[in-house]
C-alpha cells in the first residue's frame, strides 16, 4: 500500500510516532473525554487514523524497536519501586485479597474461552485469553509483555486494548457505587461500608488514572533511572543464555514441567524476575530515583502507538464488540469470586472492591478509587498490590496462554 511516509524514512516516522503519544497524553490529562478514553486508547486510535489515512506505513524497523527494545525497558523502570518486603508488610490483608481476585480472573477467562470458543478462531481465542489474563491480574506492561512474547497479530491486539479499557471505565464505576450502596453495606459482616471511609492527608496526593503529578526529576535521576533498566535487561539476557544452555536439547516430559521451562526461559519473566529481587535487595538507593516510572509509563504509550499503525480501524470496530463479551465475563467473574469468597470470609468490603480494581486497572486505578471513595488507610495497601499486579501479570498471562495451547 502507498503511503506518503515510506519505512525507510525513519526519522520522519520517529517524529511522527512520539509526537503522536505526545498528543495522545496531552488530550487525556487535558480532557475530560480523553480521560475517560485513557491514554492507551487514545494512542491506538491516532495511530490506527495515521495509517488508515495512509500518512505511516503499517510495517516499519522503527516499529520493531519499540517491542524489542522499550517494552522490556519499561518493565524495570515501572518496578521500580517494587520491594516485596514493603508490599507484603504495608498491604495487610488486602494482599491476600488481591490473590482471590487474580482466581477470579483467571477463572473469568476460562469461562469467556468456553463461551467464545465457536465465534473467534482457536488461536485468536488462546492468545487474547493470555494477553487478558495477563492485563486484568497486572495491568498495560504486561498486556505488552505477553503481546510482544508470542508476537500476537494486531487483528487481536488492538480490539482487545479498545475493549479492555472501556470495560475497566465501567467496571470503576460500578464498584464505586457498590462501596457506596447502603443495601449493600447492610449485608456484609463487616459493618457499613462507611467504617472504612476515613479520609488520610495520603489520600489527596495520589494520582488519578492517567495523570501525573510534577516531580522534581533531575538529569542524574534520568542516568540512574535509564542504568538500573538496561542492566536488568543485560542480567535477564546473561540468565536467559545460561537457561538455555541447561536445557539445550532436552525436553521435560509432562506438561507441567514444560509449561514451567517456558514460563523460565521467556525473556519477561526473567527480567519481572530479577527487577523484583534488586528493587527488594536496593529498595533504599532505588526509592530516592524521581522519573523512572513516567519514562517507563512514555515507552509503553509509545509501543501501544506502533501497535495500532498495522490496524485495520475498520476490522477493529467490527472485531471490538466480541472482545467487549469476553473483557466483561472476566471483569464479572473476577467481582463474584472476589465478594463470594470475601463474603463467606467475612472481610471487609471496601479492601474486596479495591483488589477487584487494583488487577482489572493497575495500580493508577486502585488509588484513584480509594481516593473517590474516601478509604483513606487503603491508599496506598492498593497502591503496592497493583504493583505486584505487575510482577505476577506476565507469568499468569503466559501459563494461561501455553496450557490452553497445549491442552
Amino acid at each position: 500500500m502507498k503511503t506518503l511516509l515510506q519505512p525507510t524514512d525513519h526519522a520522519a516516522l520517529w517524529a511522527l510516532m512520539t509526537a503522536g503519544t505526545g498528543v495522545a497524553i496531552w488530550l487525556e490529562q487535558r480532557y475530560r473525554w480523553a480521560a475517560r478514553l485513557s491514554g492507551p486508547v487514545l494512542a491506538l486510535l491516532l495511530a490506527m487514523l495515521l495509517a488508515n489515512c495512509r500518512l505511516m506505513p503499517t510495517a516499519a524497523p522503527a516499529y520493531d524497536l519499540t517491542s524489542q527494545w522499550l517494552v522490556p525497558l519499561a518493565i524495570p523502570l515501572l518496578l521500580i519501586r517494587a520491594n516485596l518486603r514493603d508490599i507484603v508488610r504495608t498491604s495487610g490483608r488486602l494482599f491476600v485479597v488481591f490473590h482471590l481476585s487474580s482466581l477470579g480472573t483467571v477463572l473469568g477467562t476460562l469461562l469467556a474461552v468456553r463461551v467464545l470458543s465457536g465465534a473467534v478462531a482457536r488461536t485468536d481465542l488462546h492468545q487474547a485469553a493470555g494477553l487478558m489474563a495477563a492485563s486484568y491480574t497486572g495491568g498495560a506492561v504486561n498486556f505488552s509483555a505477553v503481546q510482544a512474547s508470542y508476537h500476537v497479530p494486531v487483528r487481536v491486539a488492538n480490539p482487545l486494548i479498545v475493549a479492555d479499557n472501556f470495560v475497566m471505565a465501567g467496571m470503576f464505576v460500578w464498584l464505586l457505587g457498590l462501596g457506596a450502596s447502603p443495601r449493600l453495606a447492610r449485608w456484609w459482616a463487616s459493618g457499613p461500608v462507611a467504617q472504612a471511609q476515613v479520609q488520610s492527608p495520603q489520600a489527596t496526593v495520589q494520582p488519578t488514572p492517567g495523570h501525573w503529578p510534577r516531580k522534581a526529576i533531575g538529569l542524574l535521576d534520568l542516568a540512574q533511572a535509564l542504568a538500573f533498566g538496561f542492566g536488568v535487561l543485560g542480567l535477564a539476557e546473561l540468565a536467559g543464555r545460561g537457561l538455555g544452555l541447561f536445557w539445550a536439547g532436552s525436553k521435560p516430559e509432562g506438561l507441567a514441567l514444560q509449561m514451567v521451562q517456558t514460563l523460565l526461559t521467556n525473556r519477561f519473566v526473567l527480567i519481572t524476575g530479577i527487577t523484583l529481587l534488586v528493587a527488594t535487595m536496593a529498595a533504599g538507593p532505588l526509592a530516592r530515583i524521581n522519573g523512572a516510572e513516567e519514562l517507563g509509563t512514555y515507552l509503553l504509550l509509545l509501543f501501544l502507538f506502533t501497535l495500532g499503525l498495522p490496524a485495520d480501524l475498520v476490522g477493529v470496530l467490527r472485531d471490538a464488540p466480541l472482545f467487549f463479551v469476553f473483557c466483561g465475563l472476566i471483569a464479572v467473574v473476577n467481582l463474584a469470586v472476589t465478594l463470594g469468597a470475601g463474603w463467606l470470609l467475612r472481610w471487609d468490603l471496601p479492601e474486596l472492591l479495591l483488589a477487584v480494581n487494583a488487577t482489572l486497572g493497575g495500580a493508577p486505578s486502585a488509588a484513584a478509587m480509594a481516593v473517590s471513595a474516601g478509604w483513606g488507610r487503603l491508599v496506598l495497601p492498593g497502591v503496592l498490590v497493583g504493583i505486584w499486579g505487575y510482577v505476577i501479570g506476565t507469568p499468569i498471562g503466559i501459563l494461561m496462554l501455553e496450557w490452553l495451547r497445549r491442552a
